[in-house]
This record gives C-alpha cells, sequence and structure tokens, in this order.
C-alpha cells in the first residue's frame, strides 16, 4: 500500500485514477468498512486504483474533545487490511480553508485524480464544512467525475459512529463497543518496565502507556486478550488506570498473562485487547491485598 502525503501546490507522485473513500475514518468502525468495501468494489469494477483520502494530523486539531480511537499508524493497517491500495494523508490545516468548489476541483480531482469519490451520509468538507454529502455529489458531477454517499449503519437502535464507540467505551460496555468496531477496543505498544510487583509474584505483566491524545474506556479491570509481537495471544486481565495502591498520576494500561510461561516480555510489541469490564478500579491498603484481588479477578475472567 502506497502511502502519499499531499500539500496544496504540489502535485503528489501519480498513483493512476482512483476511487476514493472520504474520512477521517477515527477508529474505522463497521460503518467506515462498508465505505471501504464501496470504494474497493468500485475500483474492481472499473479498472480504478482503490485509495483513501484521509487526515494524518491529530484529531484534537479539528475537533477539540474527541480523543482518538486508533492512531495513524494503526489506521493505515487497517485500510490495508480491506484492500486499499493508496492513502492520500493531509494536514488538516493545509486544506482547512478551501471552499467546496475548490477542495473539489483542486484536492481531490486536480491533485488525486478521483474518478469516484465514496463518502458516508454525514460527510463535511470545505471552508467551516459548508459543504455536505449532497454537495459533493453536485460538484464531481459538474467536474466530470461521480461520488456515491453511503447510508448509516445502525446497530440495536443506534447509528455507529465513533462518538457513539467512545460513549460504550465510556460506560465499560467493551462488549458493544467490540460489535460496532468489528474487532475489539485495543492498544498497542512497547512493553515497559513497571513496578515489578507482578512479575515478583509469579504473574506475568505487561505494562503499556497509553498516549495521552487516545480515547481512555471507563476505569476499572477488564477481560482481556494480549496479543505479543502480532503471532499468538493470551488471555489476561487489564487495568486500565492510574495505580491508586501505589500512588500513580499518569493513566496506563497493566494486564495479567495467565497461562504465559514464555520469555521475558519487556520491550515486546503487545496490543491488548479489552474484552469486558470486571470492576471499577480501586485502592487497595496493600499491594497484598491487590494481589489477591488480581487472583480473584482472574479466577473470574477464566469463569
Amino acid at each position: 500500500m502506497k502511502l502519499i502525503r499531499i500539500r496544496p501546490g504540489c502535485p503528489p507522485p501519480d498513483a493512476g485514477r482512483t476511487v476514493a473513500a472520504l474520512g477521517f475514518f477515527d477508529g474505522v468502525h463497521i460503518g467506515h468498512r462498508r465505505l471501504l468495501d464501496r470504494a474497493v468494489a468500485i475500483a474492481g469494477e472499473r479498472g480504478l486504483v482503490p485509495a483513501v483520502f484521509t487526515f494524518s494530523d491529530d484529531a484534537r486539531t479539528f475537533k477539540p474533545d474527541a480523543a482518538r480511537l486508533t492512531d495513524f499508524s494503526e489506521k493505515l493497517d487497517l485500510f490495508r487490511e480491506a484492500g486499499i491500495e493508496t492513502v492520500f494523508a493531509a494536514d488538516f490545516p493545509d486544506f482547512s480553508g478551501y471552499s467546496p468548489e475548490a477542495f473539489v476541483s483542486d484536492a481531490l480531482i486536480g491533485l488525486m485524480k478521483v474518478a469516484v469519490a465514496v463518502c458516508g451520509f454525514n460527510f463535511r468538507f470545505g471552508l467551516r464544512a459548508a459543504g455536505d454529502s449532497s454537495a459533493l455529489v453536485r460538484l464531481m458531477n459538474a467536474a466530470g467525475g461521480e461520488a456515491e454517499v453511503i447510508a448509516p449503519t445502525v446497530l440495536d437502535g443506534t447509528v455507529v459512529s465513533s462518538s457513539a464507540i467512545r460513549a460504550a467505551l465510556s460506560e465499560g460496555d467493551a462488549e458493544r463497543a467490540e460489535k460496532m468496531l468489528g474487532r475489539p477496543f485495543s492498544y498497542t505498544g512497547r512493553v515497559e518496565h513497571g513496578r515489578g510487583y507482578g512479575h515478583t509474584e509469579g504473574i506475568p505483566t505487561v505494562n503499556l502507556a497509553i498516549a495521552p491524545h487516545l480515547a481512555l474506556p471507563r476505569r476499572g479491570v477488564y477481560r482481556s486478550r494480549v496479543i505479543l509481537d502480532g503471532k499468538e495471544g493470551y488471555p489476561a486481565v487489564s487495568n486500565v488506570g492510574t495505580r491508586p495502591t501505589f500512588g500513580g498520576e499518569t493513566v496506563n494500561c497493566e494486564s495479567y498473562l495467565f497461562d504465559y510461561a514464555g520469555e521475558d516480555l519487556y520491550g515486546r510489541v503487545a496490543r491488548v485487547e479489552l474484552l469486558g469490564f470486571l470492576r471499577d478500579e480501586k485502592r487497595f491498603d496493600s499491594p497484598e491485598e491487590l494481589y489477591r484481588q488480581i487472583e480473584r479477578d482472574i479466577a473470574r475472567a477464566k469463569g
């Protein structure tokens, strides 16, 4: 998959004529996947390149209250899995001042050679979000191209959206978040050294820092799965919080693996998938009391 960063007035390498799915795609949830699947299908029918246009900068640049469900590298992996061959990535400020007309003529058609644009029903674009999905259809048709609008994806009476997923996570509803995402909500990173308490008690422990721009679920303990180096997965329980028993202040994800007897985990790449909420985070009077609770959490997760 090609990643092409675009800037106004700087023609990118020729990627061929494209079918481009448009959006920020935070979470790349099941609704987003419909856009991607449609772009891939149209490209296959017409001999075009399936592509995505998205923004590569921090979501908070233009959505101050929306912490991200996925970082940029994870989105790229999900685009690749969906069959996308080219990703056009732009910094939001570079195109925020474009009128809807200029965005279509100069960016979509001029820079990215978009023959067909695919967007969601609630897509907005252009200066002050003046353009909507119907404007995209009209402007693409006027420029000799096409646009297709994908209807909302509804799950149990609720429109699937990034904000709906964040709301589910804030309630600790990992199962509902998983249904909307099409996969478990997860954090990925290199295993860091923690306080070493779990290790000394014989429980392999994975500590991951959580970047401040990423969404946080309800703080507490979750039934989880830890995938090491993108390969084998291990059942676990994970605490998302500050580790109040040890006076922590920074939120992280600390996972206790069971049924693991391999090599040292420090420095390895781990993806922690949150599968189900077990209990709220709690401060214990001693590490020993915490350890006994972890044993109960593990037993409950196994049961």
